[in-house]
């Protein structure tokens, strides 16, 4: 029997990193147009960096001390404007001896690669033709083998003026090895070679259909699941389809390139079954059946602008921190060539705070370009869950109701990965006892201290299957 104490609960916390300030310490998200503050449930703001994205980037590069590797669809630099300063932290690194690959697509332009110093090696992919259409990706993977510097950022920018100071884009930076190398994998089988600093092998170099299965898919950071996925090789498309499906509360969604009914329908779908569901979309693929559909939604907006809405992402279940919130983003647009055709990715990271990040985002997009206020949603944490009798696992708490503090008991029928969280009579998350940690079959004991009288409710997350208990603090 594993017995955890309030000291021992804290000794957890570090281990799991199970609150928001722990995922934010791993996990950085930035967006380049205003957020709506105001749609914030985890005390945690979205941030808004002004023509900072690619400021960003340049910065985190700047602090590489070993290899940089960058898989970056386009890259158009003026030396006039500030977005040269990718190229300068680059060649900065590579003078300081960190050693940096580039990949690039030989399709697009990729005007700024004239500023890069000339020992660095750069790759561009094969020409569209026949089956294969273009390298999409957008990510950039920093000291890859460093364990407290490792760092992977990924999101919808293209490396452009306009991209930077004028279209909608987000990026995500995560601190993870393990993620980094999953990165790196993808990265080495497209540039035909795994040395850091070398050039490509353009013999044994696979990109699109010819791609093997990376690797890797499921990580846990910072006590929350993420899951990567690259195409045409992972079948993002069933990974956008499911996170779409899991949505038990609302549902919102941001992108440019929208043309595949098999998404359109189950988003239609949820919407029709009661989740709250958003949509802004850009101009550019209105008239397809997908887009039709959704644009008969009642949180849609089209942007029409003098530029374009590049965002690509999904944000299910925001304002439920008693579900499985999530967001998926990525490079991949929502088009038949997105998944079967390019080299592209989706990222999912399952985390309340980061759900709500986006959802900051998304609520002042809809504003903006519709006209149109997003309802907040508020969501009861017994509603739509497991009784604790339906557990095959033996739960009990006592005593309850209970002054000063509730002891915990779970005898846990086989091993399983579990979060314990509890929540007051509102919603809002209390305390976070374990999260996403495997335990071993067996007892364990936890023990908590309500802050003020009243109701709580205890949720017990076993291999996704969701329990609960009413806990009552007396006066």
């Amino acid at each position: 029997m594993r017995r955890i104490t309030a000291v021992a609960i804290f000794e957890v916390l570090m281990v799991c990193n199970a609150n928001s300030q722990g995922i934010l310490n791993k996990v950085k998200v930035y967006f380049n147009h205003p957020v709506d503050n105001s749609f914030s449930t985890t005390g945690i703001n979205a941030k808004y960096v002004p023509h900072g994205i690619l400021d960003t980037i340049a910065a985190y590069i700047n602090r590489a001390k070993y290899t940089v590797d960058i898989a970056q669809y386009d890259y158009t630099a003026y030396n006039t404007d500030t977005i040269a300063d990718i190229a300068t932290a680059v060649n900065n690194a590579y003078k300081r001896g960190v050693k940096v690959r580039w990949l690039h697509d030989s399709s697009s332009t990729n005007v700024g690669l004239s500023l890069l110093s000339a020992g660095i090696p750069r790759f561009g992919s094969p020409p569209v033709g026949g089956i294969y259409n273009i390298m999409h990706n957008k990510f950039v993977i920093i000291d890859v083998w460093d364990s407290n510097r490792a760092i992977v950022s990924d999101g919808s920018e293209d490396w452009s003026p306009e991209m930077n100071d004028f279209d909608y884009n987000n990026i995500v930076f995560v601190q993870s090895k393990v993620l980094a190398r999953a990165f790196t994998n993808e990265f080495n089988i497209m540039w035909g070679d795994t040395t850091h600093g070398a050039g490509p092998n353009k013999t044994n170099s696979k990109f699109g259909t010819t791609k093997p299965n990376s690797g890797t898919h499921k990580f846990s950071i910072a006590g929350s699941e993420v899951e990567l996925y690259f195409s045409p090789s992972d079948s993002c498309n069933n990974h956008v389809i499911k996170t779409i499906n899991a949505a038990k509360t609302d549902l919102y969604c941001g992108m440019y390139d929208f043309t595949q009914t098999a998404y359109s329908t189950p988003f239609v779908n949820q919407g029709k079954a009661g989740i709250y569901t958003g949509c802004v979309l850009d101009q550019y693929s209105a008239g397809n059946t997908a887009y039709t559909a959704l644009s008969a939604t009642s949180n849609f907006a089209e942007y029409t602008g003098s530029y374009i809405y590049h965002n690509k992402f999904i944000t299910a279940d925001p304002s439920n921190a008693c579900g499985n919130p999530m967001v998926l983003t990525g490079s991949m647009n929502w088009t038949a060539a997105g998944y079967n055709q390019n080299d592209e990715n989706i990222i999912i990271i399952h985390n309340d705070t980061i759900a709500n990040l986006y959802l900051q985002s998304f609520a002042k997009d809809l504003e903006v370009i519709g006209s149109k206020t997003l309802t907040k949603q508020k969501v009861n944490c017994t509603v739509g869950i497991n009784g604790i009798e339906n557990n095959p696992s033996q739960i009990d708490v006592y005593p309850n109701p209970y002054k000063g503090s509730v002891t915990i008991s779970y005898n846990l029928a086989e091993d399983a990965n579990v979060t314990i969280n509890i929540y007051n009579i509102m919603g809002q998350k209390v305390s976070t006892l374990v999260n996403g940690c495997s335990l071993e079959a067996g007892s364990h004991i936890y023990e908590f201290s309500g802050a003020s009288a009243g109701v709580y409710i205890l949720q017990i997350n076993e291999n996704g299957n969701i329990y609960t208990r009413k806990l009552v603090q007396a006066e």
